[in-house]
């Protein structure tokens, strides 16, 4: 279902461009259910960490918005080809670097982790390697499919992807796949809507710290400048000691040959 909030302009603080936006400059803002950064409460409201960063910038630059909650893969299509769509909470990468205006970070990042159910005593990793033994359930489209694709995984044979975190969790509760990769509080949180203990899953491995990312919001690249730039003046007014921490070793590479 399709959220809608309407904004209305405020004053600002410092010394921003304040001329209120007409209609055509209205951003369409995209994005996912994952808990704690960006989903829908008991009262039916969007909210989260990354919503509440996204929402205060966005009014603070006195920018007209509606959001949209969708599927991750269906955010990102429209992200990527559709011109003033701003997208959150999205992990920065090589591969979408050429398709956004990028602000960053919004929050710091939380590590990932492999789960696998507490019961199967089988599955033995100690080092990352020992992973490829193993299936995983990621979910399309996101910047863990490309991670483990990158890392030698094969779609169909012990990578299997699906629409949701939710749906990765359900495969992995009826071993269908062996491992998934998920972040703490967004895993936890999934167990306690099924009404599962928290001891239904176990921590096997961490990913490595060049294999994390930063949470960003990205914005189409056919927006137009004057949009990026209040946004990106706002966040940098609001939240100046946000620092990037974890820049994916395929940017930095990237950003060294260019």
């Amino acid at each position: 279902m399709l959220l809608k909030f309407a904004i209305a302009s405020e004053n600002n603080q410092h010394e921003l461009n304040t001329k209120i936006m007409p209609p055509s400059d209205k951003l369409i803002v995209v994005t996912e259910s994952w808990f704690p950064y960006n989903y829908v409460d008991s009262n039916g409201k969007l909210t989260g960490k990354s919503t509440e960063v996204v929402t205060s910038i966005l009014k603070h630059a006195n920018i007209t918005y509606e959001i949209g909650l969708y599927p991750w893969q269906r955010s990102y299509s429209i992200a990527k080809s559709q011109d003033n769509v701003l997208i959150y909470s999205i992990y920065r990468t090589a591969a979408r670097e050429k398709f956004f205006h990028w602000i960053c970070p919004l929050l710091s990042s939380p590590p990932h982790s492999v789960y696998k159910l507490s019961s199967r005593k089988d599955l033995r990793i100690k080092k990352e390697s020992d992973l490829n033994q193993y299936s995983f359930s990621i979910t399309r489209g996101t910047f863990l499919h490309k991670l483990f694709t990158s890392k030698g995984m094969e779609e169909g044979v012990n990578l299997f992807l699906t629409s949701s975190n939710k749906s990765n969790l359900q495969m992995l509760l009826k071993n269908r796949v062996d491992l998934l990769v998920e972040i703490e509080d967004a895993m936890f949180q999934m167990l306690a809507r099924m009404k599962l203990p928290r001891e239904t899953i176990e921590k096997v491995y961490t990913l490595k710290l060049e294999d994390q990312a930063d949470l960003c919001m990205a914005i189409n690249k056919g927006t137009p400048s004057h949009i990026v730039d209040k946004i990106r003046s706002s966040h940098q007014f609001l939240y100046p000691n946000t620092q990037l921490i974890h820049t994916p070793r395929e940017l930095k590479e990237a950003e060294t040959r260019h």
